[in-house]
């Protein structure tokens, strides 16, 4: 087994690309957030039936989140946005860029939108100011025969308010979705939605926009799926690849909320889950949300009120293979009438770091409930603690397959209970004790140093091949850096 050269790279324990599982007793463990309050209402009136993929961009003025409500009583649909200093309190910029004199606080971007629409901040240093911001949609666009055609789209902007339609990205998926995209620090990465298990079409075959819908029975056999894509100036793309899971199962996901992760060389996602009940039974009807399930189904179309989602977590280090959690990372909570329906789940895009040991989540509630404000709730979620890996409350190890790394110093991030404790060694690419154990760990902190016991340096194993192994009692073991 050749070693993992790590250097200083901060390293999560969230599925087994570090872990040596044939010596390890440690399992490994989905965590959930927090849910902590309500801290915007969304209570315009083009805001009162729906809204869906809030999609948070920093920059350097601070954070805006667009978002997009749908259509209800002859509303044009729309992308809109919403402001904030420090993640905490957010407010409408009144841009009156578009006219719809019904809005107090005009806040529109865009007017014209099909389905969801991603916004990022684009960090590459070769990119033009005038299309710093650039938006992800599904638009109509002339294309060199003459013939307008619906497509993955681009929108420019220099300011984040001021869009403008600017090229197709490719045809091949559905795009009904929030498809997303990212510079990765060295090409452009976008993950978007298509379809597989179309009746009557080859797995193997990649299908345009077009091809997909002529398929009548569509909607009845195929699974909602992610594919991924990479271009080196946005315009020009490969042709989106099936992404790849772990677990040898496969269910439809309904989004991605696919993002590098800023502590680590990795990629994360939240996507929902969307699972469609065959049929109105006994224990739909006894729902507390039954009612808002049965004016969906009223309004839209009649699976609307027999599907349910949730939320889980996903992890990769290639953007292609990923590790799934199948417990649910976020689910609907007990039951009122606003939940349990088609759109609960929907983690916003993006998190924001609280300066503190966690993240800040959000939400947008009541999906489906006519004539309610949407509130937005916000959530804490460790940093790193997305996952971990577990002893329970009896004694587990974790044995690493040989890393290199470079430093003098070993970091974890950790919690233990009272009785619990974590010992750390130092081990050669053949499992013998070098260091001796480590003085007992215990506590609940994101960045504590391991010390070891007198005599030993662990510099002297930096830029060589180790194994790290940790002995746990009622802890969970998150990261860890060497510095």
């Amino acid at each position: 087994m050749s070693a993992i050269n790590i250097g200083k790279s901060r390293q999560v324990f969230w599925d087994d690309y570090l872990v040596d599982t044939d010596k390890s007793t440690a399992m490994a463990r989905v965590c959930h957030p927090i849910k902590k309050e309500c801290i915007f209402e969304f209570g315009q009136k083009n805001e009162l039936f729906s809204i869906s993929y809030p999609c948070i961009v920093k920059d350097d003025k601070g954070y805006k989140m667009y978002y997009q409500p749908w259509i209800e009583e002859g509303l044009k649909p729309c992308v809109c946005v919403v402001e904030s200093d420090d993640g905490i309190t957010w407010r409408r910029p009144h841009l009156d860029i578009f006219d719809h004199p019904e809005l107090e606080e005009n806040n529109i971007v865009l007017d014209v939108v099909k389905d969801g629409v991603f916004v990022f901040y684009d960090t590459n240093p070769a990119c033009p100011d005038d299309e710093k911001y650039k938006a992800v949609g599904v638009a109509k666009i002339p294309y060199p025969d003459g013939e307008e055609k619906s497509a993955l789209c681009c929108y420019i902007s220099p300011d984040g308010y001021h869009f403008t339609l600017s090229h197709p990205m490719t045809r091949y998926g559905t795009f009904d979705s929030l498809n997303t995209a990212f510079w990765n620090g060295e090409k452009y990465v976008c993950f978007l939605r298509s379809f597989h298990n179309i009746h009557g079409v080859d797995n193997s075959e990649i299908l345009d926009i077009s091809q997909i819908y002529s398929h009548s029975k569509m909607w009845s056999y195929a699974t909602r799926d992610i594919r991924v894509m990479y271009s080196d100036d946005f315009r020009t793309w490969t042709k989106p690849e099936l992404l790849a899971f772990d677990d040898g199962l496969d269910y439809p996901l309904y989004t991605n909320n696919v993002e590098l992760y800023d502590r680590a060389p990795v990629y994360i996602g939240f996507p929902v889950r969307y699972c469609e009940r065959p049929e109105w039974t006994e224990n739909i009807r006894q729902m507390a949300g039954y009612e808002t399930k049965k004016k969906a189904t009223e309004r839209i179309e009649p699976r609307t009120g027999r599907v349910s989602t949730d939320c889980v977590f996903i992890c990769s280090h290639n953007g292609k293979d990923w590790h799934r959690f199948n417990e649910a990372f976020l689910d609907s909570g007990y039951e009122n009438e606003h939940n349990w329906i088609y759109g609960d789940c929907y983690l916003a895009y993006g998190m924001i770091d609280s300066g503190r040991e966690y993240y800040n989540l959000y939400t947008i509630d009541r999906h489906f409930s006519l004539g309610y404000s949407k509130p937005l709730n916000r959530y804490e979620i460790r940093k790193d603690g997305f996952a971990c890996y577990a002893s329970g409350g009896g004694e587990a190890t974790l044995v690493t397959k040989p890393i290199i790394f470079d430093g003098g110093e070993l970091h974890i991030n950790f919690e233990t209970s009272a009785y619990g404790y974590i010992y750390v060694s130092v081990l050669d690419e053949d499992g013998n004790d070098v260091s001796g154990e480590s003085v007992e760990v215990f506590g609940n902190n994101i960045d504590r140093r391991v010390v070891f016991g007198e005599g030993f340096d662990i510099s002297r194993y930096s830029g060589k091949a180790v194994k790290m192994s940790f002995r746990m009692r009622d802890a969970k073991l998150y990261s860890m850096k060497f510095e």
